[in-house]
């Protein structure tokens, strides 16, 4: 990663993520927020992996606070979690690793080819992890929310 200010790479990101939306078509008055969403998103992630150097970490809580921040916004704009989720976790998709994989591949550099493909995947993996915990959570407690405003209605 280059060594720009955070901010730049909060405005670079949140651009790219407000591109992409456009992309998929989210509405016009949820791109600001899909934009905001991406660049801490990613911010978070550089800001983490400068620390600790570890990339599957860094993916995993930058995924984490990125879907918790498009579940609350879904419920603040009364708009599916998914339309915040998708474009957000644009930039924290390993792109550069598939290329240099499959790069390395192609040189016949196995040995790198393997290792850079193997924390490619891990990468993947802890963004999409990432996103399930989050989300998986945000339902269980709307189930059982739900399930006590139909036990006080009972009443």
């Amino acid at each position: 990663m280059a060594d720009m200010p955070l901010i730049l790479h909060f405005i670079l990101s949140a651009i790219a993520t407000v591109g992409f939306s456009v992309f998929f078509q989210v509405p016009k008055d949820s791109l600001f927020p899909c934009g905001l969403i991406g660049g801490i998103g990613w911010t978070l992630y550089v800001y983490l992996f400068k620390v600790t150097d570890n990339g599957v970490f860094s993916a995993f809580i930058a995924a984490s606070l990125l879907s918790l921040c498009s579940e609350i916004l879904a419920r603040k704009l009364k708009q599916p979690a998914i339309l915040f989720v998708i474009p957000g976790i644009i930039p924290l998709v390993p792109g550069l690793g598939m290329y240099n994989t499959m790069l390395y591949l192609v040189q016949g550099d196995y040995n790198l080819g393997i290792s850079t493909g193997t924390n490619t995947l891990f990468i993947a993996a802890a963004i999409a992890l990432g996103v399930l915990v989050i989300t998986s959570l945000s339902k269980t407690i709307n189930l059982v929310e739900l399930r006590k405003k139909r036990a006080l209605n009972k009443h």
